[in-house]
């Protein structure tokens, strides 16, 4: 197997840049010429060859401040680790890729080698970006690594596009098929609706937390937040419908900081009409999803979205989500993509007679509709970097949820 014939604008000689990536098949090389033209352009290199090779080259090669290798299919991966951290010096950061999972090999690599950060296959470019990168540009992991969850940011270029459904759905997969401890957070305390999707009774849980924030505690939260199931929670209240609540920046990172250590993903909704809000959930999430349909006008608020995305130190590239696709009277995805001079990252069918059942039913459509459930494990897997099963079992949802919606079919 021959070295990659693309340098991402390096040498092609001696020391390439402060990176070198050694990989092993078409499909990570590919993955990591884009991560390079994200995280270093033109100060890394990326190089396909055999883990043989790739042991030969970091042996009889000087090498750069930062390595990253992948040692897919050691026979021993540890005894692997341990000879190139004999290899290379001391001073170098080195980061490994590799086919194991389990914890053991992490922690075992990770504290008596010294090496910075382990992922194992396969691959999600975000993931690589979030892990990979932020060491590369600040010498440390991400801050959600080292104290918790990930926020994730879901905005909606205009009102109506689906959004909330997309949210509790996106929730509920996560929490009951994945089986990741999940907290939903509605700050929308005149119009919420995320409790209403889920079955939740109303309270004045997050409207008194948000009212106190000098009074702000775990236990405080504890006793506000609503446990849905197992792994989700949800945090909302339903306020005067007259009036909308400022929320302080300050009260919202205080919030995040208390919650981020106790569920492995926090999942919100909210956009540039919060104003200071946005901009703090913005600064925290790990990972933005700009929501949109297929109609001009909201081609146009995507394109203005883009445009005042601020500039962070890690380049973060949000996720596109088209929602309601195929609905009458609409733009063709080509046309879509066009527009945007790009193709969104998952494309949800315009679904208006299962969305609506699944909303009087009281089931959530991710587990009952193949073509919604599809798009859900797209996202899931591309903006959480989670790795998903094949298909969404059956859940003890239905009874809580069918009575609820039972009821208020009767009144």
């Amino acid at each position: 197997m021959s070295e990659s014939r693309q340098r991402s604008g390096t040498q092609q000689s001696g020391v390439m840049g402060r990176v070198l990536i050694l990989v092993q098949d078409a499909e990570a090389e590919s993955l990591f010429l884009s991560f390079v033209q994200s995280v270093c352009p033109g100060d890394g290199v990326v190089l396909r060859l055999s883990l043989e090779q790739s042991l030969d080259y970091l042996q009889k090669r000087e090498v750069p401040s930062y390595i990253i290798l992948d040692i897919a299919g050691a026979a021993d991966p540890v005894a692997c680790v341990r000879d190139v951290t004999g290899m290379i010096p001391p001073s170098v950061t080195l980061m490994i890729i590799g086919d194991r999972e389990d914890v053991n090999f992490y922690r075992t690599i990770t504290h008596a080698f010294g090496v910075a950060e382990y992922l194992y296959r396969p691959l999600v470019e975000n993931l690589v970006v979030r892990f990979f990168g932020e060491i590369i540009l600040h010498g440390q992991k991400s801050r959600d690594t080292a104290n918790g969850g990930s926020l994730v940011l879901l905005t909606g270029v205009r009102d109506g596009v689906g959004v909330s459904t997309l949210l509790a759905n996106l929730s509920w997969y996560v929490a009951e098929v994945v089986k990741r401890h999940t907290l939903l957070v509605d700050f929308d305390l005149q119009a919420s609706k995320l409790g209403l999707l889920l079955n939740a009774e109303n309270n004045p849980g997050l409207q008194a937390v948000l009212e106190a924030p000098d009074r702000m505690d775990g236990l405080l939260i504890e006793r506000s937040t609503q446990e849905l199931s197992d792994r989700l929670h949800l945090l909302a209240s339903v306020g005067s419908i007259m009036a909308r609540p400022v929320i302080a920046p300050a009260t919202v990172s205080a919030l995040m900081e208390h919650v981020r250590g106790q569920f492995h993903f926090i999942m919100v909704e909210s956009s540039w009409r919060d104003g200071d809000m946005y901009a703090a959930l913005q600064k925290e999430a790990q990972q933005l999803v700009f929501v949109l349909d297929p109609t001009l006008i909201s081609v146009r608020d995507t394109l203005r979205a883009m445009a005042a995305l601020p500039k962070g130190t890690l380049p973060k590239r949000p996720l596109f989500v088209l929602n309601g696709f195929g609905r009458p009277g609409t733009l063709s995805l080509a046309e879509v993509s066009s527009s945007l001079d790009m193709k969104p990252d998952i494309v949800v069918p315009y679904l208006p007679r299962e969305c609506g059942e699944a909303e009087i039913n009281g089931r959530p459509l991710v587990e009952q509709n193949m073509q919604y459930q599809a798009a859900i494990m797209q996202l899931a897997r591309i903006g959480l970097s989670v790795h998903v099963p094949d298909r969404v079992g059956t859940g003890g949802w239905r009874g809580r949820l069918g009575a609820y919606f039972s009821r208020l079919r009767r009144t």
